[in-house]
């Protein structure tokens, strides 16, 4: 009696763990949450034929090698935008006047805002292509390209920062890698510009110049506090009074390592399948929220800041988009149809102007597959990463280099890209090349005093 209730009780538990397929007898069948659970392994299955981003990271030593062609190409990308506006003056040489209510920022905007040939921010419908010449229509077809690449960047970082806390998930050496790698190099350039670039090139008396606040101000730069004047600098620029417009991204960069430390802290960023499903499910939510935000009220949760860039709050996002795909790097496949497919949907959103929020996923896509290719050309001309250094030396260097013609050549001489480009980019690589080898390197180098085996 006793076993026949032992052998029921047996049969009744395999009946419910085992469901028969027609035509299948035996075969067992998972049950719905056990399908869920299974569906990763499944996609990475289907995905064995193609390489992913996992094996291409496998063979290169965790490092995309691909990365270091990316960092420099769009340092130097975004250096000749910078140095063009700058030569060419704001707003393609309409009258502007600047904002008041935000001292210390050099913001200037149109004074007649209907002398604005098109609207550059609605995109190409919005265009009327007959009173186009062709080189504008041919800047609005690049136009995605340059928002871009700010955007890059911050994908390009959240996966390497990613990569880098799950090979090593301390917190201690999570803040400190973030602050060698930013503050001194940024410490240096900041305390150049104010003490050596502002005396020698100021409108105003010396004494008045170091007497001023907005000069003791200037240096808020190192911790994030940007500002973008020094006083009586650069006045009569085309692009005036601007000594740095690249440290604008430095907020937005310490709340991407803020939010970062705060997974960390949860022990959050790590391969673990669960944890992996956890932040993809949340970065997932939150692009949801800003989608229905962005129907509600598309003005005021606009993905574009402006017709160059990215909202500030958006590029955060790019940092989480690149977490993700690193996070889930076994289910990239690498392949260069999808590419393309990704750059077209990118660059449709930009163009028609519609579901904007969603131009960071394709993007970010752009950006991990880039990263996947090899340019084995191009990193033994730059073995050095200079990147870091371009970003904070290129503006003030072109600003400095405008400033300083215009003085020898007088203020009417019509300056050329062609002649302030090449100088500008010789001396921002040698200054760039001097902050890698004087202070970024070293700096690094006291890792080894702290840092724990991975």
């Amino acid at each position: 009696m006793k076993g026949r209730t032992k052998m029921s009780q047996t049969d009744r538990e395999a009946e419910f763990a085992a469901v028969s397929l027609p035509g299948s007898v035996g075969r067992e069948r998972p049950s719905a949450p056990s399908r869920f659970r299974q569906l990763p392994d499944a996609i990475q299955t289907g995905l064995a034929r193609y390489e992913t981003a996992e094996t291409i990271l496998a063979k290169n030593n965790g490092l995309g090698p691909g990365f270091n062609m990316m960092r420099h190409l769009l340092s130097l990308v975004i250096l000749s935008h910078h140095c063009r506006v700058a030569v060419a003056g704001l707003f393609a040489g309409a009258a502007f006047i600047k904002k008041l209510d935000e001292p210390g920022m050099a913001v200037f905007v149109l004074k007649d805002p209907a002398a604005a040939a098109f609207d550059k921010m609605g995109g190409l419908t919005a265009l009327s292509f007959s009173h186009l010449q062709a080189t504008e229509i041919i800047q609005e077809l690049l136009r995605p390209g340059l928002v871009a690449l700010v955007g890059m960047f911050f994908a390009l970082s959240g996966f390497l920062v990613t990569g880098s806390a799950i090979k090593n998930p301390d917190l201690k050496t999570f803040f400190i890698n973030r602050v060698l790698r930013i503050v001194p190099a940024l410490s240096v350039e900041v305390t150049l510009c104010a003490l050596l670039v502002g005396p020698l090139l100021t409108q105003l008396p010396l004494s008045q110049y170091l007497s001023e606040y907005q000069f003791y101000r200037y240096f808020g730069n190192i911790v994030g506090h940007v500002t973008f004047e020094l006083p009586g600098l650069f006045l009569h620029n085309p692009w005036p009074e601007m000594v740095n417009a690249n440290l604008w991204t430095l907020p937005w960069e310490l709340w991407c390592y803020v939010f970062a430390f705060a997974l960390l802290l949860a022990h959050m960023i790590s391969s673990e399948t669960r944890k992996v499903r956890w932040i993809t499910l949340l970065v997932g939510a939150a692009l949801v929220a800003e989608l229905l935000a962005y129907f509600i009220d598309p003005a005021t949760f606009s993905v574009r800041s402006d017709s160059t860039r990215l909202a500030g709050w958006y590029l955060v996002f790019m940092f989480f988009f690149g977490m993700v795909f690193r996070l889930n790097a076994r289910y990239v496949p690498i392949h260069w149809a999808i590419f393309a497919i990704s750059a077209a949907c990118y660059a449709g959103i930009m163009w028609l102007n519609v579901l904007l929020p969603l131009a960071g996923i394709f993007l970010t896509y752009c950006t991990v597959y880039v990263g996947m290719q090899s340019f084995k050309a191009f990193d033994r001309l730059f073995r050095q990463d200079l990147s870091y250094g371009i970003y904070l030396y290129g503006f003030p260097i072109t600003q400095a280099t405008i400033d300083i013609s215009q003085r020898v050549l007088g203020p009417d001489h019509r300056l050329s890209l062609a002649v302030i480009l090449p100088i500008v980019a010789v001396l921002t690589l040698g200054f760039a090349s001097f902050s890698w080898n004087v202070i970024e390197k070293p700096a690094l180098r006291l890792r080894r005093f702290y840092q724990r085996p991975a």
